[in-house]
């Protein structure tokens, strides 16, 4: 923690748009009051949705949004002249001076000590702005995945959208900008790039060619098991008589929603999916899944409390996802004291440890899946994997405390009270 004598260190945040709200903006929010003990914070972002507002002003967190939100721009036309990115740029540049609040991001921009920027759309555009003798960190969750990859590009069932090729030619614009803004801010001085996993550094290095920190994403325990004590030996004790599992993410090829389906074949399990999809993606699935003869349960996005419990209950919680950047889900899982069994792909690998906190099995070889799921029934093997993952998150330092006071270390602030 900084100084006790004289004030915290002035922190810029930056994210460009919470309109999707989803993981990554919600995450952000709930590390902040960690933050809080290191940092005077101000907020900045091109779209803030009321949500977000609120839950910044219950914090007592500044924040500078336009007054128009920024939406980004959408469609074929749209990618091929990176308009998203060009537009992004502009919109920082307003807000220099005008803002919902009195003061404006030139002001912030002149006081601060750091600036945090989180990846998303329109972030990189922001360290255009930034004056090059105050330190910067830029967090990336992962590389651009659309632009270096074709999973965004399929249909739930795999096939392409279009031409990949076709796509990759329209996409090209994009992504010379974002090398470009990578390579411009990778030889910028004061500054630091981290990846929030082993998976995620090793993607930078692949598709940027530069060096990377990093700085692992956090869990909160005491959201995901409440009642410890009170319930963990009683919940062992019984074992687990449900007939489903659980998927967590938006319906859609990347997060592997139709295989999961076929993975449950024979098994008698239903597969409770959390987080929606599109219509047609969610009609698709429904109609795959009556073909399989495999029961699905589509839940919209769950209030915490209605999740942490659909977890507790499940038989397991599984992942079909194709590189997913660090693999929260299983620790998530491990925190309520339910089995995580995963494809042994991306962050996966680095969060659980096959047979010891978990599961990482192969994609396509259902029956080693169909073993697992039996294994995760077992009263001893549940007790003996959630004991094993808690005491890896306990180990990695995955809490927003931790978060927090690394943040401060990279920035070189004092962490010790004094």
């Amino acid at each position: 923690m900084g100084d006790s004598s004289g004030p915290l260190p002035r922190l810029l945040v930056v994210k460009g748009t919470f309109a999707q709200f989803g993981g990554a903006e919600r995450d952000l929010l709930n590390n902040l009051p960690a933050w809080s003990q290191h940092f005077d914070i101000t907020l900045a972002t091109l779209n803030l949705p009321k949500e977000a507002r609120e839950s910044l002003d219950e914090l007592g967190i500044n924040y500078l949004t336009p007054v128009k939100k920024w939406l980004v721009p959408r469609g074929a036309w749209a990618e091929a002249r990176a308009l998203a990115s060009r537009k992004s740029t502009s919109a920082w540049l307003s807000m220099l001076d005008l803002t919902e609040q009195i003061t404006g991001l030139r002001e912030v921009l002149v006081n601060c000590d750091a600036i945090h920027i989180t990846s998303g759309v329109g972030s990189l555009e922001f360290t255009g702005l930034a004056p090059s003798h105050i330190p910067l960190h830029y967090y990336c969750l992962e590389p651009h995945r659309g632009l270096y990859e074709d999973v965004l590009h399929r249909t739930i069932e795999g096939t392409p959208k279009r031409s990949l090729w076709i796509t990759s030619m329209l996409l090209g614009k994009q992504r010379r900008r974002d090398q470009k803004f990578v390579d411009k801010l990778n030889r910028r001085r004061n500054t630091i790039i981290s990846g929030n996993s082993s998976w995620i550094q090793q993607r930078i290095s692949s598709i940027y060619g530069i060096e990377s920190k990093i700085l692992l994403p956090t869990v909160d325990l005491a959201t995901w098991n409440p009642k410890e004590e009170e319930n963990n030996e009683k919940q062992w004790e019984n074992g687990c008589d449900s007939n489903y599992v659980v998927t967590i993410g938006r319906a859609s090829h990347v997060k592997g929603s139709w295989e999961t389906l076929e993975m449950l074949v024979g098994t008698d399990l239903t597969l409770a999916l959390v987080g929606g999809g599109d219509g047609y993606d969610l009609a698709r699935l429904s109609e795959r899944a009556e073909q399989l003869k495999v029961k699905l349960d589509i839940q919209p996005r769950l209030e915490q409390d209605d999740l942490v419990a659909l977890v507790k209950g499940a038989v397991a919680v599984v992942s079909l996802a194709y590189d997913e950047p660090f693999g929260l889900t299983p620790i998530e899982a491990q925190a309520a004291g339910t089995p995580a069994i995963m494809v042994a792909e991306g962050g996966f690998k680095f969060t659980v440890t096959d047979e010891v906190s978990g599961r990482l099995l192969p994609r396509g070889d259902w029956p080693a899946w169909h073993q697992a799921l039996e294994q995760a029934r077992n009263p001893a093997i549940r007790k003996s994997w959630t004991i094993a993952g808690r005491e890896n998150i306990a180990a990695m330092g995955l809490t927003p405390q931790d978060q927090g006071a690394k943040l401060a270390e990279m920035f070189g602030f004092s962490t010790e009270e004094e």
